[in-house]
C-alpha cells in the first residue's frame, strides 16, 4: 500500500492574501498531518492565477515530498481554475470525468441549466486523474500521480476539505502519529526557561519543544509543549525535568494536556 510522510502543501485564493479569509486550512492540515505521523516540509499560498500555482508546484517538486495537498480553486466560478493549472503544469489535457459528474447529479440533482454547465465545469479533471467525491458541498477533489509524488487537488471550503482529506488522504499517513504534552507555567518568564528549553532541544533532536509567552492578571504565563513522533521519546522524563526546574525557581506548573 502507498504510504506517506513528506507533504507539500499549496494553498490558492487570493481571498487569503488579501486579508478576506484567514488560512485555517493550512492550521488544520498542519496538525493532523503531523498527529497522523507525517511531516510537512513546506507549504505557500498564492493567488488564483495560473503562473503563481505553476510556481508553487514547482516549489513543492524542490522539496521531494511523497505528497502535494492543494486547496482551493475547484469551484464554478471563473477564477477556480486549479484544475486547469494542475493540468497545463503536468502536461495533461483538461477531461470531462463521467464519475465525478455522475457523483455530482446524483447527490444533488441540478436545477437548472446553469447549474447543469457549471456541475461539468467541475467535472474537468487532468488527464488520468482519480476524482475524490464530494459528499458535504459539489466540487469534486483529484488525485494525480506524478512520478513518485501523488497531487491530491481538494476543495477550499473548510468542511469540505476536511471531509475529503479524512476519507482519501488520512488513511494513507498510516497510524504510528504523535504523542505530546502541555503545561502552563506561571511566575517565570520565557527568559529565564528558555536555557532549559534550548537544552532539551539540543539533547533530543526527535522532540519538538516550546514555550508561548503570555500574561495573566499582570502575571507571567508560560505555555510550553512538548511533542515527538518518536515511540522511543520519554515524555514524561522531559515534563519531570522542567516540572523540577520551575519549582527550583519558585514557579508553578500545571498540566493542561
Amino acid at each position: 500500500m502507498y504510504m506517506i510522510r513528506r507533504v507539500f502543501i499549496i494553498n490558492i485564493g487570493t481571498e487569503l492574501l488579501i486579508g478576506r479569509t484567514l488560512n485555517g486550512n493550512l492550521l488544520w492540515l498542519g496538525s493532523r498531518i503531523y498527529e497522523r505521523g507525517g511531516e510537512v516540509v513546506g507549504s505557500i499560498t498564492v493567488h488564483d492565477r495560473y503562473d503563481d500555482i505553476h510556481y508553487a508546484l514547482g516549489c513543492a517538486m524542490a522539496r521531494s515530498p511523497e505528497a502535494i495537498i492543494t486547496t482551493g480553486g475547484l469551484g464554478p466560478t471563473y477564477d477556480d481554475i486549479t484544475m486547469d493549472a494542475v493540468a497545463r503544469w503536468l502536461g495533461r489535457k483538461l477531461v470531462l470525468n463521467p464519475d465525478a459528474l455522475d457523483f455530482m447529479q446524483r447527490l444533488r440533482p441540478p436545477v437548472s441549466e446553469d447549474s447543469k454547465k457549471a456541475y461539468e465545469k467541475m467535472a474537468m479533471l487532468p488527464e488520468g486523474a482519480i476524482p475524490l467525491f464530494n459528499y458535504v458541498g459539489a466540487a469534486p477533489g483529484a488525485i494525480i500521480s506524478y512520478g513518485e509524488t501523488r497531487i491530491f487537488v481538494l476543495p477550499g471550503v473548510p468542511s469540505e476539505m476536511r471531509d475529503m482529506f479524512q476519507r482519501y488522504v488520512e488513511p494513507l499517513l498510516g497510524s504510528y502519529g504523535a504523542k505530546g504534552i502541555v503545561s502552563l507555567i506561571r511566575g517565570i518568564y520565557e527568559a529565564q526557561i528558555s536555557p532549559l528549553i534550548a537544552k532539551i532541544a539540543r539533547e533530543h533532536p526527535e522532540v519538538y519543544i516550546k514555550s508561548h509567552p503570555g500574561m495573566e492578571a499582570g502575571r507571567s504565563v508560560l505555555r510550553v509543549e512538548i511533542w515527538t513522533q518518536s515511540v522511543n521519546a520519554d515524555l514524561e522524563k522531559l515534563y519531570k525535568e522542567v516540572e523540577k526546574y520551575v519549582r527550583a525557581h519558585d514557579g508553578e506548573i500545571e498540566r493542561i494536556a
